[in-house]
């Protein structure tokens, strides 16, 4: 086989535009699957002519579909995604966000493409338009990529059972539970620990809560909730559920673990109160 017939052989299609190889390229085969849902709640934005961020795309869906922290690193930092944190409130109309580190990723982080990255993931599309069975390469992406439709509306559903499952706080029993398994068995009365818990339950679990507590001249409000978040994550059963606070000492975040124990939870040596504890 001479040089310039292998080169014919392995050229791109004459009709497939050559910056649609180089785009593909870019955006590693792992990522491309979510592509679908970040692509379609753009599409649903622009519909109805709404904000990209009334669609963004939760964390939790984007990990289902195969997506790792390092995959998010790599979307930020190529500028393909923004990302923030959703606050939304039960009473709120629409979704409310707060930004967080570029890299950093917490429970209730949600995803937008950028305008680069709905280049690129729109050109990635287009590639399986324009080749459609006439490539095996990318006739195998476009099979795949119809796979994950179909996987992004079952995982779809899947988080939303998930959202409704969740954590359970039982007033009357005095037990937090997070789908069914006891978290937390309180023995006697912690009025503060209580009142963030029926706050939560109250509200659906949402990502974050504003400080319930009672105004007390005596104590230090940011101090006082501060020790009632430590508390809550003291003596749990079944330490699913991390409490935390939201850095500004004026509301309560919660998110689900899966470590035996919270880092730096063995290190605090202070004591709470018995009517806090």
């Amino acid at each position: 086989m001479t040089e310039n017939h292998a080169q014919d052989v392995f050229a791109p299609k004459s009709w497939i535009p050559p910056n649609l190889f180089q785009s593909r390229s870019q955006i590693p085969m792992r990522i491309q699957p979510a592509l679908v849902p970040l692509l379609e709640a753009i599409d649903y934005a622009n519909q109805i002519h709404s904000d990209n961020w009334e669609f963004a795309v939760e964390l939790e869906l984007l990990v289902s579909l195969g997506l790792t922290r390092n995959d998010f690193r790599w979307l930020v930092l190529n500028g393909l995604v923004e990302h923030k944190r959703e606050v939304t409130l039960e009473s709120d109309n629409g979704r409310a966000f707060r930004p967080t580190g570029n890299l950093v990723f917490p429970a209730g982080t949600c995803f937008v493409l950028t305008e680069k990255g709905v280049l690129l993931s729109g050109q990635t599309s287009e590639i399986l338009k324009i080749n459609q069975g006439a490539d095996s390469r990318l006739g195998n992406f476009d099979a795949r990529m119809d796979s994950s439709i179909n996987d992004c509306k079952s995982q779809t559903m899947r988080c939303h059972i998930a959202k409704t499952v969740g954590p359970c706080w039982n007033s009357e029993r005095r037990v937090l539970t997070l789908n069914e398994t006891i978290v937390k068995r309180f023995k006697w009365v912690a009025e503060n620990q209580e009142a963030v818990l029926s706050v939560f339950e109250e509200e659906h679990w949402p990502y974050r809560i504003d400080d319930p507590l009672k105004p007390c001249p005596e104590q230090n409000t940011k101090r006082r909730l501060s020790d009632t978040i430590k508390c809550l994550n003291r003596k749990q059963s079944s330490p699913l559920i991390h409490f935390r606070g939201d850095g500004t000492g004026e509301g309560v975040l919660w998110e689900v673990v899966s470590s035996p124990a919270f880092p730096g939870e063995r290190e605090i040596s202070t004591k709470c109160k018995a009517s806090d504890c």
